[in-house]
């Protein structure tokens, strides 16, 4: 419309055609939008412009400014209108054309309004009253209209001094702005929803009306705007109930073609039928008559659509889609055809519809005639630069091709193949142009191969560096140097250049000068080894030549010789490694049967070469099943093995273990040869191990059964003696030793810890190194943290506890009983005793009383009654009253678990709860360890079961722990080389031993020619640069090594392994050693290889001085620490030193390597791993005599000294155990004896006792017991056990000093004469035993045993000794007095 020329603008995206239909619909209608006849165009991106003919047309839209148009099946569309021709500062300064300004004469003002919100106002009650309300409140009235279309309000001239024009104008529209705000005109034009509103008036109200044109089926809802939304969701729902929807099979592009036809014919004869375009169907929307009447016309008119199919690829479809093809052919065929074609993909096949077959022909030839699909093969092109560049030419063919649309697609196939290919897709010509530059590069770029000879060998290692030489530079042809056949370089790449660089490289090779370059001297190669890299650069740098090492074949092939008459073996540190394979021994001590464990070897004793003979051969054969006795016989045969042998069998899958060592032992009735053959089959057992390199070896106790019969403590410290002795030097692959020992045996706890005791004081031996790495049990003890306390596990005697509180278990009647109660009683005093005489305790009741003599705080007496919820309520009120009375430790015994005889099980079960209800949720703040300790192995592992099932997984072991080493010393060698090697130690050096005098001219003559030559191949471009390079690889030689000179007196101070180690550093350094016509030694080579043997020399020395003052140091002065195994222990000579010097800045390591720093001023030290305080201290020693590890330390006059033990010290406990073992009485005090004298002679007496007697009897050191009175005991103590003396209790086996096996013979009143307070004494001996025979009364001396030698001591019973006699003063020493009673 040319007149059209009254515009607004407003902003929307992307409005489809039918939404800007249903916008010009809109605009057209007055009621509606207030608008008129208008075109809307598109003029901007989200531009569009209605254009009105009349200038009120435009006046009214903008002054409602924001429309809505609804649109059916989609979101409502908001525009904003404005006048682009009217700045905006202006149209809110220019008042609107529906208001006329209020005169200051009539002071009224006039408004246009649309002419049915007039006639609602007019109409309807509410809204006229709302109107007149706020008009009122300005003092103001109004008239309406409704012919004018106007509103009138007038202004009360009485109220003329309270508003002011402005003021009351504006009061005006702010009413009026409201009005329009609160109610608004719907225009209804769908003659549906006309007819709807039309049978639906009733919905007016007094807030809603609805006004019918009849002639223009227009329909006009005024209203409140909830109201009115609200009845148009009403008649929305009506009318989707009304109408029906179908979807119609035709496809997008189909439609297309009879869109306008279609569309015709709907307006024409189907008015209220939507149309609604899908991708892949029409959506026809309306009255269900026309819905089908619209469908069968559709249909019609789509079988008049013809079809034409043309197979392609997939490539080409995606291209079409992708580039716009399909859109670019359409508008093409549009105007070039007089039918329309339309195209769509199908799969990988292109459909074209037209109306028109003449069309379909002419486009198919079309479309076929200009794409093009190509893929050209790139076989046998190399990929390199040149590839690249292809690439690059490629792209930029592309882009130019697609500069104003796209005209061609490529991409690469199979790049990652020998065979790639390139894909172009596209037009015709675009696609022919880039296969053009593909076919070129091709043909340019084939693969071709071709070998050149090499003037020299040397090249073919070095060929970059001739490259280099000759300034040829990198190209994309491969280079392959080779000397096989002969020495060639082989040529790979495209044929032009590969072409190029064969002419250059024969141009090179001609023009070069080449020398071969000699430099002879010691360790030469070894030179240009080390520094080859720095000297070449430099020589290189200097001169621009090229340097090639020649490999020359006829001297690297060459033998170095080696006279037969060497001495010295030349161990490297691998070769010394590989010979000290000896492993970081971890000893576990298991509760349970040989037979239930895991080990690379078993041990099993036997009689008679009889497997079954002894009750560990059956067991083992019942677990094993008959093959294994069969593996028995064959190992046998008809041999019958003696005393002390060994037969090694082979085991079966059934058993933990791959053998059966079987200990041929000696019956009972000689317990002298019983001995000797265990020990002599033990040590067989464990040589064994170490020449069958077994990890592993698990053994009982062997002796103390009914077969052997040997004493529990004899076959113990066999045991422990043998593996030791066994420790003490090399053990090969051996890296675990299991002991294990029943549960249930008669002596179990007595063995269980004497091993423990042996074995933990033997953990370090006299020089400080450790023997073995960690000493572990099943009975160690075990924390559970419960609560905020700690809940402790114990395998001991309560009556050695000092916690506050000591629970005492009783009936409240039997004192006198031998067991805990008695002990603790006895120890408490008869005050205490007496206070419980009598006493009445009711059920579940604790009686304390103080603790008298017993080192505790209180006692708690408690009867369990044999009753498990008696214990378990016992268990409970002991934890509370020692919260209650301020104790923060208790030790409980097992309740009822003993002389009680319940279960071990029930008892752990009760006491355990009876804790845990005790201590959850109470928040103690007091009590802080309950320490429940059981006297028996199966107690004790019933309660570590049940505590697992109560706690959970809380418990965890606590001491003694197994001690990791770190980087200490340990039999030979830094732990840092045991963790480098496999956790390999080292006892001693195993290499073989040197000559005390070493003649190292002929030592030296042995050793490997060092003289040697390093051949190079110079390269240059001149005979000067060549010559002067050569001159500059001699120099560089000489400038790398330097001669050293010794003395003959340096070299014949050197140890053997020093001198070891100096010539396998001169052999392994390539260096020269010889005699100067002076008599010096001097050293040729290597500088640094000269300089290490310098050090080596030098460090020799110092070495041997500082080791020489640590000897000498440690022989005066010994320091000591108390591991956790509660046994003191020597620490090693090294550390000895330091403390000496109080060099303790940076800690010290003890022998099992635990980081430890020190407090020297409190004689402390703290452990860096788990912070845990022990005790150091000092011993000073004699100059003849080494003070015992075990003793306190002693000034030079303090002659005796005699030191009372606590009673919670592993020491205590050891002495303690053995004597209880026998005896039932109550041990009160235990004293440890120190006199400097008595032990200086007997431990000269044990020295020549060892030397002189068999190694397997050696001094036969025993802990045996010698009764006295308190009237003997003070001489003893000072002078010792005297022979003159004997005859007082008898000398049924000579005139000698008597000392028992066995605690309880010496405990007799007859030897330990009783005091006038109840209490005995008794000494617990160290005795000599040596050789012994059967002791008679008349002997003053022991017999001749193989003269001039005689017998070391007597015995009352020479096949199972219960009495040794000794005639020997210094053969016995008084180490222990204990007081009992």
């Amino acid at each position: 419309m040319e007149n059209n020329e009254y515009a607004v603008f407003f902003e929307a995206e992307n409005l489809s055609d039918a939404e800007l239909r249903q916008m010009q619909k809109y605009f057209k209608i007055r009621r509606r939008s207030g608008g008129g006849e208008c075109e809307i165009n598109k003029v901007g991106d989200n531009t569009y412009k209605i254009s009105f003919m009349e200038q009120q047309a435009q006046e009214r839209v903008l002054e409602r400014k924001d429309h809505i148009i609804k649109i059916e099946g989609q979101e409502d569309i908001h525009v904003s209108l404005r006048c682009e021709s009217v700045a905006e500062s202006s149209k809110q300064s220019q008042e609107s054309p529906n208001q006329k300004c209020a005169s200051a004469k009539n002071m009224e003002k006039v408004f246009k309004l649309d002419h049915y919100l007039l006639r609602f106002l007019n109409e309807c009650k509410n809204p006229h009253s709302d109107l007149e309300s706020h008009l009122s409140m300005i003092s103001s009235t109004f008239k309406i209209n409704v012919d004018s279309e106007e509103l009138v309000v007038v202004k009360d001239p009485a109220t003329e001094d309270v508003y002011s024009l402005m003021k009351w104008e504006f009061a005006v529209d702010e009413a009026l702005e409201a009005l329009k705000s609160r109610y608004i005109i719907h225009f209804e034009v769908e003659s549906d929803r006309f007819a709807i509103l039309e049978e639906n008036s009733f919905l007016q109200s007094d807030n809603l009306k609805i006004y019918f044109e009849k002639l223009t089926c227009l329909a006009v809802v005024v209203g409140e705007r909830k109201e009115v939304e609200k009845m148009l969701t009403f008649i929305s729902g009506l009318q989707d109930k009304q109408q029906v929807q179908k979807e119609c099979c035709v496809s997008e592009k189909q439609f297309h073609l009879i869109k306008e036809e279609f569309e015709t014919y709907i307006k024409s004869n189907l008015p209220a039928l939507k149309i609604t375009q899908e991708r892949t169907c029409v959506l026809l929307k309306g009255p269900e008559k026309e819905v089908h009447a619209g469908e069968n016309e559709l249909l019609k008119l789509a079988k008049g659509i013809k079809e034409k199919r043309i197979p392609s690829h997939r490539p080409l479809m995606t291209f079409l889609e992708s580039s716009g093809g399909i859109q670019h052919f359409q508008n093409r065929f549009q105007q070039s055809l007089r039918s329309p074609v339309m195209l769509e993909t199908s799969g990988s096949d292109l459909l074209l519809l037209s109306l028109s077959d003449g069309a379909l022909e002419e486009a198919s030839a079309a479309v076929q005639r200009d794409l093009c699909l190509e893929t050209v093969r790139l076989e046998n092109v190399q990929k390199s630069s040149a590839f690249t560049k292809l690439k690059d030419d490629l792209s930029e063919a592309v882009k130019q091709a697609n500069h104003r649309s796209v005209k061609v697609e490529l991409k690469y196939q199979d790049e990652s193949t020998p065979d790639p290919k390139v894909q172009l897709v596209g037009y015709t010509p675009e696609v022919s142009k880039l296969k053009n530059i593909v076919l070129e590069y091709k043909r340019n770029h084939q693969i071709h191969h071709v070998s050149l000879p090499l003037p020299s060998p040397e090249m073919v290692e070095h060929f970059s560096e001739i490259l280099a030489i000759g300034g040829i530079k990198k190209s994309s042809v491969e280079i392959k140097p080779t000397s096989s056949p002969s020495p060639c370089v082989h040529l790979t790449g495209p044929r032009c250049e590969v072409e190029t660089l064969k002419d250059s490289l024969e141009s090179c090779f001609q023009s070069l000068v080449t020398k071969r370059c000699e430099v002879k001297g010691p360790g030469v190669q070894q030179v240009f080894q080390s520094e080859g890299a720095r000297i070449f650069q430099r020589v290189k740098n200097s001169h621009l030549v090229g340097i090639l090492p020649i490999d020359d074949k006829q001297k690297r092939g060459k033998v170095p010789k080696y006279m037969s008459s060497l001495s010295v073996p030349f161990t490297s540190a691998s070769t010394q490694d590989s010979l000290d394979s000896d492993k970081a021994i971890d000893i576990n001590v298991v509760v349970g049967s040989l037979e239930q464990q895991r080990a690379d070897v078993f041990v099993a004793p036997m009689i008679q070469t009889n497997m079954t003979s002894t009750l560990i051969g059956s067991s083992l054969l019942s677990k094993a099943g008959q093959q294994l006795q069969n593996n028995f016989n064959n190992a046998k045969g008809n041999n019958k093995l003696k005393p002390g042998e060994v037969l090694e069998v082979y085991a079966t899958p059934a058993l933990g273990c791959s053998k059966v060592f079987f200990v041929e032992c000696a019956p009972k009735g000689n317990k002298h040869n019983s001995e000797k053959a265990l020990r002599s089959g033990l040590r067989r057992v464990f040589e064994l191990c170490k020449q069958k390199s077994c990890g592993s070896v698990a053994l009982p106790v062997i002796g103390p059964g009914i077969v052997l019969s040997v004493p529990v403590k004899d076959s113990v410290n066999i045991l422990t003696h043998e593996i030791c002795e066994f420790l003490s030097g090399p053990t090969g692959c051996l890296d675990t030793i299991c002991i294990a020992i029943m549960a249930n045996y008669a002596h179990s706890e007595e063995m269980f810890q004497t091993v423990c005791g042996n074995l933990s004081a033997k953990m370090v031996d006299n020089t400080g190194k450790a023997l073995f790495q960690s000493l572990t049990s099943d009975l160690d003890e075990i924390i559970m943290p419960v609560d905020g306390i700690e809940l402790h596990l114990v395998f001991g005697d309560i009556t050695n506890e000092t916690t506050d509180a000591i629970v005492n278990t009783t009936d409240f009647k039997d004192f006198k009983t031998a067991g805990v109660c008695k002990d603790i009683l006895t120890k408490a005093g008869p005050q205490i005793q007496a206070q419980l005489t009598d006493v009445q305790v009711a059920s579940g009741k604790i009686f304390t009383t103080p603790p008298g003599g017993f080192p505790c705080k209180t006692i708690l007496h408690v009867c369990g009654e044999r009753k498990p919820d008696v214990i378990k309520t016992l268990a409970k009120e002991i934890v509370v009253q020692c919260e209650h009375g301020f104790y923060r430790s208790v030790a409980i015994p097992a309740i009822c678990a003993g002389q009680g005889g319940l279960a071990p099980n029930v008892v752990a079960k009760s006491i355990l709860e009876g804790v845990k209800e005790g201590v959850q949720g109470a928040n103690l703040q007091r009590l802080k360890i309950i320490r429940i300790i059981l006297l028996k192995i199966n107690v004790f592992l019933a309660f570590k079961e049940t505590a697992k099932q109560i706690f959970g997984s809380n418990t965890q072991l606590k001491a003694p722990a197994p001690l990791v080493l770190t980087s200490a010393t340990t039999r030979g060698r830094s732990a840092a080389s045991i963790r480098h090697s496999g956790s390999t130690r080292s006892s001693r050096s195993h290499s073989l031993p040197l000559p005390v005098t070493l003649d190292l001219s002929s030592l030296v003559t042995s050793l490997p020619d060092t003289e040697s030559t390093a051949a190079f191949l110079v390269i240059g471009h001149t005979e000067d640069d060549v010559s002067n390079a050569c001159r500059d690889l001699q120099q560089a030689y000489q400038d790398q090594c330097s001669t050293h000179s010794f003395f003959p007196d340096e070299i014949e101070r050197l140890t053997p392994e020093e001198m070891g180690q100096l010539l396998s550093k001169v052999k392994s350094l390539h260096l020269q050693i010889e005699q100067s016509s002076s008599e010096q030694w001097v050293v040729k080579g290597q500088r640094d290889g000269v300089n290490e043997v310098v050090r080596l020399i030098q460090d020799a020395l110092r070495r041997q001085v500082r080791e020489k003052d640590q000897t000498f140091l440690f022989s005066q002065v010994t320091w000591c620490i108390l591991p956790p195994q509660g046994i003191w222990q020597k620490l090693p000579i090294d550390v000895n030193y330091k403390l000496e010097k109080r060099d303790v800045k940076d800690g010290i390591e003890d022998a099992q390597g635990k980081k430890w720093t020190v407090d020297l001023q409190n004689m402390k030290a703290t452990s860096c791993d788990s912070g845990q305080v022990t005790a150091l201290k000092r011993l000073e020693n004699p100059s003849d005599f080494s003070v015992p590890v075990y003793w306190d330390n002693m000034s030079q006059s303090d002659l005796l000294k005699v030191i009372a033990l606590d009673p919670s010290s592993k020491e205590f406990q050891i002495v303690k155990m053995g004597f209880k073992t026998t005896v039932n009485k109550t041990v009160l005090k235990i004293e440890r004896i120190q006199n400097m004298n008595l032990r200086r002679l007997y431990e000269g007496r044990k020295i020549e006792l060892e030397n002189r007697n068999d190694p397997l009897v050696g001094a036969g050191e025993k802990m045996l017991y010698h009764g006295t009175s308190e009237a003997s005991c003070s001489s003893i103590m000072k002078s010792n056990f005297n022979r003159n003396f004997a005859g007082q209790n008898a000398t049924v086996y000579g005139h000698g000093t008597y000392f028992a096996v066995n605690a309880s013979y010496s405990a007799d009143p007859t030897y330990s004469v009783p005091a006038a307070d109840g209490t005995q004494l008794m000494f617990v001996a160290r005795v000599l035993t040596g050789y012994y025979t059967q002791g008679q009364g008349n002997m003053k001396t022991p017999p001749v045993r193989a003269a001039p030698d005689l017998y070391d001591s007597v015995v009352d019973n020479i096949q199972n000794p219960s009495m040794f006699v000794v005639f020997h003063d210094c053969q016995a020493y008084p180490d222990y007095l204990i007081t009992f009673k």
